[in-house]
């Protein structure tokens, strides 16, 4: 295919551009550089706060950020939309959540914000996954405080062993909140993340595509879990890695190879944008 110019490319992160064990195909990175190289920006868009992403990842010089599930974004630097969530919309989270007995921590850029046996919990919860950086780099800006609704700057709140299914949390908060399944345990549905109702990875990719005027019909996504989903559609073409969930890739427009097979750089030629 033909070298094509200008188009806005967003990546997931956790398992898209970087595996569960916290690496990146070397591939990946001189493929994104190529395709920057040619014209196109490169967005990362991540579920993760800003805080929360590898400093080796953003020295790959990407174009823009959409974190926190779209209610914090970036371009060139600069900040050019946060969605931070509402006082009353945190005591009803939380409430639901300690109905669910799950712990749970609030995103905020700059910090993560948890009570002290929440952090016990989620500690040990991160450390059966074995990426002692991703611990590091997630932990190591935190503020402990036993009521988050009095905390300021929160863009989303996530939660791990809930007696309380996500389907039913989702129910509950159906007229606040979105409520998606973990990126990392897809086979519980004990995990998730909880944004603002409407704020989510498309809602930051259409503020970054107006700041920067480049067309809807002009984005390219890539992704592989749950919170991808509108990622993916809000895309003129939705990419799902070969290690994506099911849904994921049913409704995708190509599905590339793992991301440990150079899944990105495969999907970056074959769309002719390397």
């Amino acid at each position: 295919m033909g070298k094509e110019m200008g188009k806005a490319l967003y990546f997931d992160v956790d398992g898209t551009l970087v595996n569960f064990q916290g690496k990146m195909p070397g591939s990946a990175a001189a493929a994104l550089k190529k395709a920057q190289q040619n014209g196109h920006q490169i967005v990362l868009c991540s579920g993760r706060s800003r805080i929360q992403i590898y400093p080796w990842l953003m020295e790959l010089g990407f174009d823009g950020i959409v974190a926190a599930t779209g209610a914090y974004v970036e371009c060139g630097g600069n900040v050019i939309y946060r969605h931070l969530m509402p006082k009353d919309q945190i005591r009803a989270v939380t409430a639901i959540l300690d109905e669910a007995d799950a712990c749970y921590s609030a995103q905020a850029e700059n910090r993560m914000i948890t009570s002290v046996s929440h952090k016990k919990r989620q500690m040990a919860r991160f450390q059966e996954l074995g990426d002692e950086e991703m611990i590091d780099q997630i932990w190591q800006h935190l503020e402990l405080s036993e009521h988050l609704e009095q905390c300021e700057g929160i863009e989303k709140i996530v939660y791990y062993e809930s007696q309380m299914p996500v389907q039913t949390i989702r129910e509950r908060l159906s007229d606040i909140c979105d409520v998606t399944e973990s990126s990392f345990e897809s086979e519980k549905s004990d995990s998730g993340e909880i944004t603002c109702r409407g704020i989510n990875k498309a809602c930051g990719m259409s503020k970054y595509n107006a700041y920067t005027k480049i067309a809807q019909a002009d984005t390219i996504a890539f992704g592989d879990g749950p919170n991808d989903f509108d990622m993916l559609e809000y895309a003129s073409i939705g990419v799902a890695m070969g290690n994506a969930v099911n849904g994921l890739k049913d409704r995708a427009d190509f599905v590339t190879k793992d991301i440990d097979e150079d899944g990105i750089a495969y999907a970056l030629e074959q769309l002719g944008l390397i």
